[in-house]
């Protein structure tokens, strides 16, 4: 057995925390992290807190919606502070016009699939408030997308509790692998064409 198979997961020290105080504020500070700075594991943290603690599931999803608009509104905020001195040390304030014009007719649209999707939300945050898009507009749409995310799988887990996960479990690998590649490259053209347009 290695040191990597002994150490705890995410999963299992908030799940840990199950029936803790501390769990709430640790949970809400995970998600923070998760949207802002680091990539964590957090759905298959999520889903295990769930299926632990099911009678709190409604709870956790406003948790991380909350966790998710705080996170994202600290990236939102370095693309704005950070934008504008960049581009003008680089000298290509006609390119990024030109970008932010674009991502302002169909920004919304981002914002929300970075939201919902495993589509780069980090990138796109970072591009909201680098192109002056609207806070409120952005801090409104990135949290109901993010409820939708978290509100589907909650509710999956409610309704059907370990049954959903062993679904998926007992998928082939390559299947889910190819489920996850075809989203990819399709978030991948369309955001990529929708900026070349």
């Amino acid at each position: 057995m290695t040191e990597r198979s002994i150490r705890p997961s995410l999963a299992d020290r908030l799940v840990a925390l199950a029936h803790s105080r501390w769990l709430l504020p640790v949970l809400l500070l995970v998600q923070v992290i998760e949207t802002s700075v680091l990539p964590l594991p957090y759905e298959a943290a999520f889903i295990a807190l769930c299926l632990a603690a099911r009678g709190r599931i409604w709870v956790f999803v406003a948790v991380s919606v909350l966790g998710s608009a705080i996170g994202g509104s600290i990236v939102y905020a370095i693309g704005a502070a950070y934008f504008e001195p960049v581009i003008s040390r680089l000298g290509i304030e006609a390119l990024a016009a030109t970008y932010t014009e674009r991502f302002a007719d169909r920004g919304a649209s981002y914002i929300f699939l970075g939201g919902t999707t495993p589509a780069p939300s980090y990138l796109i945050n970072l591009i909201a408030g680098a192109s002056g898009y609207p806070y409120w507009e952005f801090l409104g749409i990135f949290s109901v997308s993010r409820f939708i995310r978290f509100f589907i799988l909650g509710g999956l887990l409610f309704l059907f509790g370990p049954q959903i996960v062993g679904v998926w479990e007992r998928s082939p690998r390559s299947v889910k692998r190819a489920l996850w590649v075809v989203l990819l490259a399709g978030l991948l053209y369309w955001f990529v064409t929708g900026f070349s347009e």
